[in-house]
C-alpha cells in the first residue's frame, strides 16, 4: 500500500520527484525498518511490524497520517518518532537516491581501512549523523542524518537540526577530504486528530566537494563501507563472531597482521551454515537468519514445521539475509566481484524482496516460502 507526504527539496532544482508529494510503500518503510533496525546497536525488536495498524485506514495513495498521536508522554512521542522518522527516511533515500549500502556511526569515529588512513573524521562535538550510505554501484558517496518531529509549525526547525548534525563529520582519506553529499531529513506526522493533519518530509541536499584521492583509496573507502554494512547485519542474526572478525579487518593498520586476520574471517565464513530458499533456483546460498515481530529467532536452525507456526500465529517471520559470494568477495576486497554481484539487476518475485546491496527479506511461512540449512 502506497501513502503520501507533503514533500519539499532544497535546492528544489535537485529533487529526485516533481509535484508537492512524494509517496513510499508502507512495506518500503518496514523493509528499511526491518534493516535499520537489525543494524543499529540495541535491541533488535520488530517495531516495524506496527506500522500500516498505526495508520488511518483510508487506503492506498492517500496521506501517511496516523490515527492518534505517537503516546501521551513527551519521551514515547520523542522516542517513536525517532524511530519511525529513520524508517521513513531510509526507505526515502534507498528508493529515490538507490542508497543500498549502510554503516552507522552512532557516538564512535569509523576506520573504513586504517591500513590507509580512510576515515570518519569528527569536526565538532555532538551526536554524528546516522549514516554514511552509497548506491550499489560504490557511486554517491553520502553523510545523511534523520529526524521526525510533531511540531505544529513543521518540520523547519527538526531539519536544521539534521543539517547541523550531517554537518558533523568528514570522511578523510590519507588526511584529505572526501567529496560527499550530505542530506538531512525531517519527517513531521500527520495526526487525524487533534493536529497537525498533515505530514511533511523535508530534505536538504547539497553536495560537498572534498579533493582528488588515489584509486586505491576510493576502493578501500568503499569494501571498508560494504564490510561494515554486512557486519552490522549479520551480527543481530546469530553470526556475532564473524561480524566483529569482518568489523576488525577495518580496523587493522599493519598489512602482515591483515593477511592473518583475512584468513581467519575466511575461516569463519566457511564454518557458517547457509541457508537456501525450498523450490528456488535463482537464490543462492545466503548467511542470515530469522526475524519476527519479536526480534531475532536466536536458533540457528529452525524446522520448516515451526517457520508455518509462527506465520500461523501471525508473527510475521522473515528470512533476513546476505549472499555468501558477496561477503566472501568484500572480505578479499575483490572489487571486479563485488561490483558485478552489486550491479546485477535483481527484482523482487512474488515473495522474496532484494536491497540491491546482496541481501534479502523472505517472507516465511504457510503458502510462502520455507528456508532450508545446508
Amino acid at each position: 500500500m502506497t501513502r503520501t507526504f507533503l514533500h519539499s527539496f532544497d535546492p528544489a532544482a535537485l529533487s529526485p520527484v516533481t509535484g508537492a508529494t512524494v509517496d513510499l510503500k508502507i512495506s518500503e518503510i518496514e523493509d528499511a525498518g526491518i534493516r535499520e533496525v537489525l543494524q543499529t546497536p540495541g535491541a533488535a525488536y520488530g517495531a516495524w511490524s506496527i506500522l500500516e495498524a498505526l495508520l488511518t485506514p483510508t487506503g492506498a495513495g492517500t496521506p501517511f497520517v496516523f490515527r492518534e498521536p505517537l503516546g501521551q508522554a513527551r519521551e514515547v512521542k520523542v522516542a517513536l518518532s525517532g524511530l519511525f522518522g529513520r524508517f521513513v527516511a531510509r526507505a526515502y533515500l534507498e528508493r529515490y537516491f538507490h542508497l543500498s549500502i549502510f554503516a552507522h556511526l552512532g557516538s564512535r569515529v569509523v576506520d573504513l581501512d586504517r591500513r590507509r588512513k580512510v576515515k570518519v573524521t569528527r569536526l565538532s562535538r555532538g551526536d554524528l549523523p546516522d549514516w554514511i550510505a552509497c548506491a550499489s554501484d560504490l557511486s554517491s558517496l553520502t553523510v545523511a542524518e534523520a529526524k521526525g518531529c510533531h511540531d505544529a509549525a513543521g518540520p523547519a526547525k527538526a531539519l536544521s537540526r539534521a543539517w547541523a548534525q550531517a554537518g558533523r563529520i568528514d570522511i578523510t582519506a590519507g588526511g584529505s577530504k572526501v567529496t560527499v553529499k550530505r542530506i538531512a531529513i525531517a519527517t513531521r506526522w500527520g495526526i487525524a486528530a487533534p493536529r497537525p493533519t498533515n505530514a511533511h518530509l523535508s530534505v536538504r541536499d547539497p553536495v560537498d566537494e572534498g579533493e582528488p584521492i588515489k584509486t586505491e583509496e576510493i576502493d578501500a573507502l568503499f569494501i571498508g563501507l560494504l564490510r561494515l554494512h554486512i557486519a552490522n547485519l549479520i551480527k543481530s542474526l546469530g553470526h556475532a563472531e564473524l561480524a566483529s572478525a569482518l568489523r576488525g579487518l577495518t580496523r587493522q593498520p599493519f598489512e602482515r597482521r591483515l593477511q592473518g586476520d583475512l584468513r581467519r574471517v575466511r575461516t569463519l565464513l566457511d564454518a557458517v551454515p547457509v541457508k537456501e530458499v525450498e523450490k528456488d533456483t535463482t537464490l543462492g546460498a545466503l548467511v542470515g537468519g530469522i526475524v519476527t515481530r519479536a526480534g531475532p529467532v536466536t536458533e540457528t536452525d529452525v524446522a520448516p514445521a515451526d517457520q508455518e507456526a509462527l506465520a500461523r500465529l501471525n508473527l510475521r517471520p522473515v528470512f533476513v539475509g546476505i549472499e555468501r559470494d558477496l561477503i566472501r568477495a568484500a572480505i578479499d576486497a575483490d572489487m571486479e566481484t563485488v561490483r558485478t554481484r552489486l550491479t546485477q539487476i535483481v527484482g523482487p518475485d512474488e515473495f522474496s524482496r532484494p536491497d540491491r546491496a546482496g541481501g534479502w527479506i523472505i517472507p516465511l511461512g504457510e503458502e510462502r516460502r520455507i528456508i532450508g540449512s545446508t
